[in-house]
């Protein structure tokens, strides 16, 4: 049995890694998997790559492009997401839903400590609606806490938040971001160069054991795929593991397969171009490798 050592948030965008150990698709593949807890920083995300702590870094292609800073030689090997989860949502209160085209001239409340990657993603949503933030008015400087208490109150006219706080009894989801931005790839698997080299064919499994697994997740209920992964995930109720699964099935948050998309790749380095976080000659592909 080879372990591979991954570094990745605890976070249920990644299921489809906990349904595959949970569903033995990994350990058919002689794989198993030992998860690396960061303090939450790109330092240490990107640290515990640089450190050889683990073998592969689970999260955005961001971390791609840092890591190609820090000297080393970032390849994709496999791609977990295909969306981000950010929306936007409007108050339980009987207001019409706002389309893409409503949003000019409305006042947006930003939900705080959000990645830049999700800016890039609403920056390049709003583009491909003919719109920039200059045609919004955004409201900045709440705390996580305050931004929703001060927007379910009455202040802005639309929410920008993350997927998993806008599942409020007094929100609704209306704009999710990926209906406009299109598929991205938001979460993949990346190594050194000197691990993809040294460890191909484990990856070339995992790879396998992922893709397997994505596709029993496109196939199944999302009752199935609950009770699956709930053991992982002990301190959600079941009520709430259902809500959060069910929404992110319904935008298409997981990947059906494990195969990088380059089509996407393509798309994200032009939204990350239009965000400020990637130089306007350049592309992803200059600074990651696809296994």
């Amino acid at each position: 049995m080879d372990t591979l050592r991954i570094s990745c948030a605890h976070d249920l965008a990644y299921v489809p890694q906990y349904a595959g150990l949970a569903t033995g698709r990994f350990a058919a593949q002689s794989i198993d998997l030992a998860f690396y807890k960061s303090n939450g920083t790109v330092e240490d995300t990107v640290g515990a790559i640089n450190r050889g702590d683990v073998d592969l870094l689970l999260g955005s292609c961001i971390y791609g492009l840092r890591l190609a800073e820090t000297g080393m030689s970032p390849v994709i090997v496999a791609q977990s997401n295909q969306q981000t989860r950010h929306v936007l949502a409007q108050r339980k209160d009987g207001t019409a839903a706002l389309g893409w085209p409503d949003l000019r001239g409305k006042r947006i409340v930003v939900y705080p400590g959000e990645a830049p990657t999700a800016w890039a993603a609403f920056t390049y949503a709003l583009a491909r609606a003919g719109l920039s933030f200059g045609d919004v008015k955004l409201i900045l400087g709440f705390t996580a806490e305050d931004a929703v208490a001060e927007f379910v109150r009455g202040v802005g006219d639309v929410f920008f938040v993350d997927g998993e706080v806008a599942l409020h009894d007094k929100l609704r989801v209306v704009l999710p971001i990926s209906r406009q931005a299109g598929r991205l790839p938001w979460s993949v698997y990346m190594a050194d160069r000197s691990v993809q080299e040294r460890k191909g064919p484990v990856l070339v499994r995992f790879a396998a054991a992922l893709d397997d697994t994505q596709k029993w997740i496109a196939a199944e209920s999302t009752e199935t795929i609950v009770r699956t992964v709930a053991p992982h995930f002990p301190h959600y109720t079941p009520e709430r593991l259902e809500t959060i699964v069910a929404f992110y099935r319904s935008i298409g948050l997981w990947a059906t397969t494990s195969a990088v998309q380059r089509d996407q790749l393509a798309h994200w380095s032009q939204a990350l171009q239009l965000g400020g976080l990637l130089a306007p000659e350049k592309q992803l592909t200059d600074y990651l490798g696809v296994a």
